[in-house]
């Protein structure tokens, strides 16, 4: 076997052979994106690892990994968000986290942010890592799972899943990452109208043995998936995807149509106590706060919605800052908001109309752009500061008060 290294500069090789392919390790001068051209089957390899791995370059081909999307079911909700506070601001290239929420586990409450591929041989797939935030430790971690088909026959697919519950796959509270190993026994599949695969469905294998595996070595990856969910009791909280990168190619997070929708819920405690006309709501007759929206980026308030358990029938007013602002904060205090002071950064005001309730229901306020209530109201700030006040003055119980705002999210 022979290599010929034809241009220095651009590390660009010819390979007379398929047996050894040039490698750091074995002294040879290789670079991220050096290009191989192999002469006796005329296929182009590049390298994203020094020459550890050589992936075959298609030149006619569509990007091989494309534009990540979301799904959920059941409890599970997902969505992308902005990591604009830490420690979600620590990673992710784009900035662009996907939020996925397990919800309560009845065992088929997922979300997970899903990679399409564009017929990937199987024997192709050779390296994956991803890293993710989880608000706790849990059962189960963020795990892959790897989509193929037949290219002939659609008919005959698998989902061959990453155990969820793997000793090597991380589990904590905080930031988590995993390389995959092909050769750690971690997958599983199930699918339909599958036969003459040497693999039992169900049993565990490295992903090294579909590689090899006289069927699925013949299929192609459609899809990779990073689950959060699938168990039979507890609750999953939120999980944050940061970064992903497939055969060395790294995913670029974010939302594709240029807009989404965020709901933020923001609930406090009440003092019980009888408030007068014009009163700030909050947790403290002394040491009382405003109420934070940590939307994670720029848009548009569509819909208010407030409820509180109690027979309430108070017109709420909420002035909306995009910085703490400084006026009144204490509960069942006369409001001073806005205040000259806080004017450069006042955002406007949304004007609930009166509370309601039916029999032992929770009073209820909802504000829509269709009500004469301010709305859509633009925000240019990750987080939104709220000072709430009742117009009539009301009573309010020990218990909590939400407020809940809809925006549409600007994509920038």
């Amino acid at each position: 076997m022979a290599v010929v290294k034809v241009s220095h500069p651009q590390k660009r090789y010819l390979l007379l052979s398929t047996d050894t392919k040039p490698s750091k390790a074995a002294g040879d001068d290789v670079d991220n994106g050096t290009t191989l051209l192999e002469l006796d089957t005329a296929k182009l390899y590049t390298t994203k690892d020094e020459g550890a791995t050589w992936y075959v370059k298609f030149t006619n081909q569509l990007t091989t990994f494309g534009t990540p999307t979301l799904n959920s079911a059941n409890n599970g909700k997902a969505r992308w968000d902005r990591g604009s506070t830490s420690p979600l601001d620590q990673k992710s290239s784009t900035g662009w986290l996907a939020n996925l929420v397990g919800g309560t586990q009845t065992g088929d409450d997922w979300s997970r942010l899903e990679i399409p591929v564009n017929e990937l041989p199987t024997p192709q797939f050779l390296a994956a890592l991803w890293s993710y935030f989880q608000t706790n430790a849990e059962v189960y971690g963020v795990n892959m799972v790897i989509w193929l088909h037949d290219p002939t026959d659609f008919d005959k697919r698998v989902e061959v899943t990453q155990a969820p519950s793997g000793v090597t796959l991380e589990k904590g509270a905080g930031w988590n990452a995993h390389e995959l190993d092909r050769a750690v026994t971690q997958f599983f599949y199930y699918g339909e109208n599958v036969s003459g695969s040497d693999l039992t469905a169900g049993t565990q294998y490295t992903w090294d043995q579909f590689r090899a595996d006289i069927l699925f070595s013949t299929w192609v990856l459609y899809r990779v998936t990073y689950e959060w969910g699938w168990y039979s009791t507890g609750v999953f909280e939120d999980a944050w995807v940061a970064d992903v990168k497939l055969n060395g190619e790294l995913i670029r997070m974010g939302p594709a149509s240029g807009v989404h929708r965020k709901t933020v819920s923001v609930q406090k405690t009440m003092i019980a106590s009888t408030k007068g006309a014009g009163d700030v709501y909050s947790e403290n007759a002394t040491t009382g706060t405003d109420w934070d929206f940590d939307f994670g980026g720029t848009g548009y308030i569509t819909k208010g919605v407030i409820m509180h358990d109690a027979q309430m029938s108070e017109r709420f007013v909420l002035y909306l800052f995009s910085q703490p602002p400084t006026s009144e904060t204490d509960d069942n205090v006369a409001n001073t908001s806005p205040i000259t002071a806080d004017a450069l950064f006042f955002l406007g005001v949304i004007e609930f109309p009166a509370m309601s309730y039916v029999q032992t229901g929770d009073a209820i306020s909802v504000v829509t752009p269709s009500d004469l209530g301010h709305l859509p109201l633009l925000f240019d700030s990750p987080v939104v500061y709220g000072i709430l006040v009742g117009q009539d003055g009301d009573t309010t119980v020990a218990e909590a008060l939400t407020i809940i705002l809809s925006a549409d999210m600007e994509d920038n």
